[in-house]
């Protein structure tokens, strides 16, 4: 097993170079679109702060604060150049920053151990409610192991960069890096009741900010161009149902329903083992096209003018629907393999504005293959080894891709990450793998490096 482990590895090895070695030959000037859509980017701080607290959770901790830096290198920004009165392309980099910090406490209950590595080697067994001698103390639906508050405060922080040289005269030249053009702030602040072992609860609010740089180009992040309020609520059934949504005002923006199969089927006719695969099936529902300006495609029909675009009374929304399949497997409790596969359908005829024609959308959207082998293959150290290799299709992918019309682009990723029960870093080399241009599709044929620490206990 450990030979064909290796193979799949460095087969995977040699791919993620074939795609992540080309260079494109004409670099397009970037144009900032997608990143204005707050509905994909409230996607992206909503789907980071589920994985933290199912980190959380199953490790059964009281505390977890996160910190992940991204960088996306080679972005070329029109900037007006008022000595020669014309535009110019001038290198930017896009920093990505997110964090977040949630701490958690048992109303009933209590974990056992004195720290983390003790409930590992203990099996992260919980302690039941303590109860006087005469009670029953059957466990029931009424009676949980374990009811646990936690509070949640996450933050996302979109921003282009630049190095500038400043000349001190005979004090020499500093070489200073300082944002610049339009800033986006995205922020969770929720709260989280825990019915262990029967359900979760989330809910809290979603604030999308968005900064705008004065004329002389400084920036006063007390003066806010365009804030938008939205609320979410999300809950887990028994580890085997996941149901999510949110929106703003009275309108409903996400809704998400997912299935984790390996769990339902345990608790209907008990558990089908560890060599069967887990299987999870998630239907999700996006209002992600709005006939805004940012959008790479109108919504049902064309606008008289298409330069200046559609008045707000002409403006239409449409829905996408998806369903996904992710299969995952684990050989010899260290290597780990992940297949995911997500089918599409729009709610509505959408129309390239690239070519003012009916975009034929395809059944796939995205797929892609994961390996992690941990090399310590200990419970409580981890040092994991991963690579993945994707297939991702989207309208705005010919606008930003810097080579290339087509509209589905193959990417991939390598990394490793060092893990004991109480902290742990992470370090990744991206390029074009789906699961980053889900979060900014602008990020195409561009490569990232991100890095990530956390804290917890």
């Amino acid at each position: 097993m450990r030979i064909h482990i290796h193979r799949v590895l460095q087969l995977l090895l040699l791919i993620l170079i074939i795609l992540t070695s080309a260079v494109p030959l004409f670099p397009e000037v970037y144009e900032a679109s997608t990143l204005h859509n707050a509905v994909s980017r409230s996607e992206t701080v909503l789907n980071l702060f589920y994985h933290r607290w199912g980190q959380m959770e199953s490790r059964e901790q009281y505390f977890d604060t996160y910190l992940k830096l991204n960088w996306v290198k080679d972005f070329n920004i029109n900037t007006y150049n008022s000595g020669s009165d014309e535009y110019e392309p001038v290198e930017m980099t896009l920093v990505r920053t997110y964090s977040s910090m949630t701490v958690s406490f048992p109303l009933t209950g209590t974990y056992r151990g004195k720290n983390s590595r003790q409930r590992l080697e203990d099996g992260a067994a919980y302690i039941p409610p303590k109860v006087d001698e005469d009670t029953e103390t059957r466990e029931t639906l009424f009676n949980p192991r374990n009811l646990v508050f936690g509070f949640t405060a996450t933050g996302f922080h979109y921003g282009l960069t630049r190095k500038a040289e400043i000349d001190r005269g005979s004090a020499g030249s500093t070489t200073v890096t300082d944002y610049k053009y339009t800033q986006f702030f995205d922020d969770i602040f929720a709260a989280t009741l825990l019915y262990r072992p029967y359900f979760n609860i989330h809910g809290g609010i979603i604030i999308n900010n968005q900064i705008e740089p004065n004329d002389d180009g400084t920036m006063d992040y007390t003066e806010s161009a365009q804030m938008r309020k939205r609320y979410f609520v999300a809950s887990n059934l028994f580890s085997f149902m996941d149901v999510n949504t949110a929106g703003i005002g009275d309108r409903m923006e996400r809704f998400v329903f997912a299935l984790h199969i390996n769990p339902f089927v345990s608790l209907l006719f008990g558990d089908p083992g560890p060599l069967v695969p887990q299987l999870t099936i998630t239907y999700r529902l996006l209002r992600l096209y709005n006939d805004e300006e940012y959008d790479a495609v109108w919504v049902q029909e064309l606008p008289e003018d298409p330069v200046a675009g559609k008045s707000e009374e002409e403006k239409k929304e449409a829905s996408l629907h998806t369903v996904s399949f992710l299969v995952t497997r684990t050989f010899a409790e260290r290597a780990k393999f992940s297949l995911f596969i997500e089918t599409q359908k729009p709610g509505k005829k959408l129309i390239d504005k690239r070519t003012d024609e009916t975009l034929p959308f395809p059944v796939a959207r995205e797929m892609y293959a994961r390996a992690d082998l941990d090399y310590f293959k200990q419970k409580d150290i981890d040092l994991l080894f991963s690579l993945g290799v994707s297939r991702f299709w989207d309208p705005a992918i010919p606008v930003h891709r810097e080579s290339g019309q087509d509209y589905w682009i193959f990417g991939g990723f390598i990394g490793m990450s060092f893990n004991i029960p109480w902290c742990g870093i992470e370090l990744k080399a991206i390029k074009n793998y789906s699961q980053e241009l889900r979060k900014l599709t602008e990020s195409a044929d561009k490569l990232a490096f991100e890095g990530s620490l956390y804290i917890r206990f």
